[in-house]
């Protein structure tokens, strides 16, 4: 079966499906969720809040389980050797640090062909914070060799990575472009999230540069604060 056929084969119905719905189907998988772990497999400098880091520098804090999604309680914060008491005082205690990778953002969603294939392939272009991007523009799929640790989630079929660079910093058992925010527009080739601050006047700008407007709200269950209300495309 071809890529193409393969695609129009899987169910595409569950295209809302939810990480926290793949937890309770999929209890095997349940240690791809483990965002500490996976990058401690992945050979990265990381541990849980509030131990310390063996060099000083940029780190990432995130929670080492996010079934909400949406970059929630991430933050970008500088550590030291000796004493971070200040910063850690403001963590959740199910946080953890992991080193800060630049370079540009990328969500790819894989199909299993004996190997991961990436089927398609996006670069996000982040806002003010984790959560509100600001655009997120097709692309083809960057040359990224994968970890076999991965293969372990051959059976699963499908994945969505997220990278910074060459660097997975997540992994999710669902299709995150195809069957996520990009469901249904096949043809378009960047997306504008509307959060719900955005302009009338400017919603106005980029419809008249050829934008449409899809309804597809997201809250993160009630915790984002400025929610997104759907996306401009084109």
């Amino acid at each position: 079966m071809n890529t193409r056929n393969k695609l129009m084969d899987l169910n595409f119905s569950d295209h809302d499906i939810e990480d926290w719905d793949i937890w309770q189907q999929k209890p095997e998988f349940h240690w791809i969720f483990n965002k500490l772990e996976l990058s401690l497999a992945l050979g990265y400098a990381a541990g849980p809040c509030p131990t310390l880091p063996k060099r000083e520098g940029n780190y990432i804090i995130r929670p080492i389980y996010n079934l909400y999604g949406m970059g929630l309680e991430a933050s970008k914060v500088y550590l030291k050797t000796d004493d971070n008491a200040e910063i850690m005082r403001q963590q959740h205690p199910g946080s953890f640090w992991c080193e800060w990778f630049d370079g540009p953002l990328y969500s790819i969603d894989y199909v299993w062909e004996d190997a991961w294939k990436p089927v398609h392939a996006t670069q996000g272009f982040i806002g003010e914070d984790f959560i509100h991007f600001n655009r997120w523009e097709r692309i083809d799929p960057p040359q990224i060799e994968l970890p076999p640790l991965l293969n372990k989630l051959a059976n699963n079929k499908v994945l969505n990575i997220e990278f910074k660079d060459s660097k997975i910093i997540e992994v999710h058992l669902r299709l995150g472009n195809i069957a996520g925010d990009w469901y249904g527009l096949d043809d378009a080739t960047v997306i504008v999230p509307v959060w719900e601050n955005m302009t009338e006047f400017t919603i106005q700008q980029h419809k008249q540069a050829g934008y449409k407007f899809i309804d597809r709200p997201e809250n993160g269950l009630g915790k984002i604060i400025n929610v997104r209300k759907g996306f401009l495309y084109k």
